[in-house]
């Protein structure tokens, strides 16, 4: 455990110099030092890597997926004859050295013995290990910032991250969703490798070997066979969320490869250890706040939200601007028209929608959801990729059929009964918090009125030791809060001659 925080240390503190970078070069040899000790660290570290690179093939973390050195395979054979209980040329004519590794594991080209040209997958040995240290380590990471502000549950996302680490490790996991992926998702011009269930394990995976290159090689392509491309790239999605109920979780430029001859275009899609599983209930209800948004049905937006897993308490207090966020979030499937994804930057409509309420749609939003949201950010990387635009909402409507739709229409969400008495006595409907320097109103926020029963997670540290000095004592403060009721009430104001502090409940 310890060589892996002195890995964690030394990323720290070179992506501190990173944030302290005062120039383009300074900023990109930082880039450059990052990705090469996460690929150093493998594991966690270069998993988080692989994230930061993106679908970008220009990114100075790219580095994490096509160039990393492999193990030599002397080290390698040891780990198959175990796995597989007997000698290598038992089971295989032949195998090459990898020449792609990635944050697990690496993959070797061989041959059966009866020929047959195959792909094996190998984890490293002892990277379970490794990465149960990592994983104790983030338990160690403090909530700052925004995640402490605005309360995300730091617990769940520790809890998403284990369970997806957990899934990848086990390649007996990746074996039986990547069948069932197969069995469940039929796209023109996708192509899956079959598995060799006999020789894969929990360590190790075997399947067909496929030719081909990086997406990137596309963007060169003639514009029918990239709109193709595309086609096949926006209907898997589709298809995969909202009739199957389980896509593919990670699509960094490694696990995709694309073909073209004789007017034939074929997308390959590789490794399966990360799948994210939609229930029924979420997709019906994502689907139809898309339906409300083109004008084709109602939804409370709440009601909708919630039952994707949105915490209800917070979304209330934006509830009036959900509807227009939604049309934001959603817009490229409100219009029927191709859509420039290049031109669309929901992040930024949305931060100028809610400022500096936004944190409360994202800390509001489940563990597992920025899994979701990397799948569909992926797809609009993809696009950007190869310079194409298509009309979404018709490419969705191929992809899922009328059925489904109308089921989407007709759904209603399912009202669990809330045992939270605060929302009988709650009176108040926001805290505000009022900070103003030199005469000036510098900052102004507000929140959910139930915040005030946890201020002492709210209020910085060096305003909580100028209250004590003071008289204030947030604990006594917030045991009244509760006691009495969250009631519209000034709960302090404070001046020390440079700053006012005014916090109250309206």
């Amino acid at each position: 455990m310890w060589k892996r925080l002195k890995y964690w240390v030394g990323m720290a503190r070179t992506a501190w110099l990173l944030r302290r970078a005062d120039s383009e070069e300074t900023m990109q040899a930082a880039r450059r030092a990052l990705s090469m000790q996460m690929a150093d660290a493998r594991g966690l570290p270069m998993k988080i890597g692989q994230v930061l690179a993106g679908m970008d093939d220009d990114s100075d973390f790219v580095e994490l997926i096509s160039s990393v050195e492999p193990w030599p395979l002397e080290k390698i054979i040891p780990v198959l004859e175990t796995a597989w209980g007997c000698p290598i040329h038992d089971v295989l004519s032949d195998i090459e050295e990898s020449t792609a590794a990635a944050s697990l594991g690496q993959v070797h080209q061989a041959h059966l013995r009866d020929g047959q040209t195959v792909a094996i997958k190998v984890q490293y040995p002892d990277i379970a290990h490794a990465i149960a240290a990592e994983m104790r380590l983030t338990g160690l990471m403090p909530g700052l910032g925004p995640v402490k502000r605005w309360q995300f549950d730091l617990d769940a996302y520790r809890q998403t991250l284990a369970d997806n680490m957990a899934h990848e490790l086990d390649y007996g996991h990746e074996m039986r969703a990547q069948q069932a992926f197969t069995a469940g998702v039929s796209v023109p011009g996708l192509t899956v490798p079959t598995v060799f269930k006999t020789w894969c394990r929990p360590n190790v995976l075997m399947q067909t070997w496929c030719e081909g290159e990086r997406l990137a090689a596309a963007a060169t392509w003639p514009l029918t066979e990239r709109l193709y491309l595309a086609r096949t790239l926006m209907m898997t999605l589709f298809q995969s969320v909202f009739v199957h109920g389980v896509a593919h979780g990670d699509p960094h430029p490694g696990n995709l490869m694309v073909r073209h001859d004789n007017n034939s275009v074929e997308l390959t899609l590789l490794d399966f250890g990360c799948t994210i599983s939609i229930e029924q209930d979420r997709r019906l209800a994502l689907l139809k706040l898309i339906l409300s948004g083109r004008g084709a049905c109602t939804v409370n937006t709440v009601d909708a939200y919630a039952a994707l897993g949105f915490d209800r308490d917070k979304l209330d207090f934006i509830a009036e601007r959900l509807p227009q966020l939604n049309r934001l979030l959603f817009k490229p499937l409100l219009e029927d028209h191709p859509l420039d994804v290049k031109q669309w930057h929901p992040g930024q409509e949305a931060a100028d929608l809610l400022g500096e309420e936004r944190w409360w749609f994202r800390s509001a939003g489940p563990a597992d959801l920025f899994l979701l949201m990397r799948i569909f950010q992926g797809l609009t990387a993809q696009l950007s990729v190869l310079d194409v635009k298509l009309p979404w909402w018709p490419m969705l409507t191929l992809a899922v059929p009328e059925t489904i739709r109308q089921q989407a229409m007709a759904w209603q969400p399912v009202h669990q009964a809330d045992n939270n008495t605060h929302h009988n006595v709650l009176q108040a409907h926001s805290l505000k918090v009022e900070i103003i320097r030199a005469g000036e109103q510098d900052i102004r926020m507000a929140m959910p009125a139930s915040e005030a029963c946890h201020l002492d997670e709210l209020i910085p540290q060096e305003s909580r030791q100028l209250l004590q000095q003071r008289g204030v004592k947030l604990a006594d403060l917030q045991e009244e809060v509760m006691a009495q009721g969250i009631t519209p009430r000034d709960l302090f104001s404070l001046d020390d001659g440079k700053t006012r502090y005014h916090v109250w409940l309206e």
